[in-house]
């Protein structure tokens, strides 16, 4: 009996040494880039999102960058004296600029962050478009445009990509929502930002941002054209703002 209570434990032993083995080598797969270096654990921000103690929130909102493969890209609709040294690396500049500038409490990609057909590989592009915001160490989010996915992902793989990067606090959807509830596109969320550390008003939701998915191309009616907000996007949203107009009127009769 006790030589197959061994037996037993070693077995068992066994299988769990293979399991994590097995786990590491998934995990060294995963962790590892487009130029096969490993990448850091995702850095996070100081959250949650909280206004100044003079009152302010300060939110610098970058869209259309058309972010394509860096420097090799150039600029459109310039002049042609411009043309030969315009590239993605001037909208780069240009952001860490206003970043340094505005000193903003918060950034908001709004859409067409990068242009899927002026690059070959969206996870490097998605990088060196949101690389500012990352190396600035504030807190960012970003939704989707209608050219994003036109490269190597698609929307969920996108928004997932990027819900991953340093001090992004975007979301693929809402992270609370029924199983039977289903919201079209990818991208929807809500932040809170609560008020100065400190204040009576630390542990209560000041603000709240909402961000929705767009959508990309529809067709209507044979035409092809762009895609809109849909009616569950619109459902979820007066339901979460519907749901914050009854907490925050209940804290206030409770102070």
């Amino acid at each position: 009996m006790a030589a197959i209570l061994k037996l037993s434990l070693l077995y068992l032993t066994s299988i769990f040494a293979f399991l994590h083995f097995l786990h590491n080598q998934i995990s060294q797969q995963l962790l590892i880039t487009h130029d096969n270096h490993k990448v850091r654990l995702k850095k996070n921000p100081d959250l949650p999102l909280r206004f100044r103690h003079d009152g302010a929130f300060k939110i610098l909102q970058v869209a259309d960058m058309h972010y394509g493969m860096g420097m090799i890209t150039r600029c459109r609709d310039v002049m042609s004296c411009e043309f030969e040294f315009c590239s993605d690396l001037n909208t780069t500049r240009f952001l860490r600029r206003m970043i340094e500038d505005e000193k903003p409490n918060f950034i908001a990609f709004t859409g067409d962050n990068i242009f899927g057909t002026s690059t070959t590989d969206a996870a490097e592009s998605l990088i060196k478009a949101f690389g500012p915001a990352m190396e600035s160490g504030l807190p960012w989010a970003a939704v989707l445009g209608n050219h994003d996915q036109e490269s190597t992902m698609n929307r969920e793989e996108l928004m997932y990509f990027i819900s991953l990067m340093d001090y992004s606090v975007a979301q693929t959807n809402p992270a609370k929502v029924s199983m039977t509830e289903n919201i079209d596109g990818f991208g929807n969320y809500d932040l809170n930002v609560y008020g100065p550390l400190g204040s009576h008003l630390a542990n209560s939701s000041l603000l709240n941002l909402f961000f929705l998915d767009s959508g990309d191309r529809e067709i209507v009616q044979g035409v092809r054209t762009y895609g809109w907000i849909k009616e569950s996007q619109l459902r979820w949203l007066h339901r979460v703002s519907e749901g914050l107009q009854v907490w925050k009127t209940e804290f206030s009769c409770s102070n």
